[in-house]
């Protein structure tokens, strides 16, 4: 005997946010740029914002020269302290970012989230939150941050 089915409509909402700030000027964000550009129709426009503002515009240039872009389209750069909540969330809107993928120094994990909840962009990350005088924390350090966060 087959258990009783019922059907469950559900309305998703399917629209994607769009606009991507990439923080960091490093090799990862250089992977995180040409990733973004292939998917540019889809992501939308790309920005790059590092404390450095020629590292990003030396990743831009690599996109540009691979030919890595899937719709015609440039990616913007900017110097950015993003320690600083203020100055970043003000960077998010600027661009309308929609997206924020933080490749940058751990360091920097709890400012970016502040200013992407300030916003309301999505946050992505690839560390786990440290403070500088804490380094290598003692274990369960992953949840001494961003968990609380909820």
């Amino acid at each position: 005997m087959s258990p009783a089915s019922s059907e469950l409509k559900v309305e998703l909402n399917l629209e994607m946010k769009k606009n991507v700030l990439i923080i960091g000027g490093g090799g990862v964000a250089q992977v995180v740029a040409h990733k973004c550009a292939q998917n540019n129709d889809i992501l939308g426009k790309i920005t790059l914002a590092s404390r450095t503002v020629e590292k990003c515009e030396a990743i831009a240039k690599s996109v540009a020269e691979k030919g890595s872009m899937k719709l015609a389209g440039t990616i913007q750069c900017y110097a950015l302290d993003a320690l600083d909540v203020a100055a970043t969330a003000a960077l998010i809107r600027e661009t309308q970012s929609q997206i924020v993928i933080n490749v940058g120094s751990a360091f920097i994990n709890m400012s970016v989230l502040s200013a992407c909840m300030e916003t309301g962009a999505a946050y992505l990350d690839t560390a786990i939150h440290e403070e500088p005088n804490k380094i290598c924390e003692t274990p369960p350090w992953y949840g001494n941050y961003e968990w609380k966060r909820k």
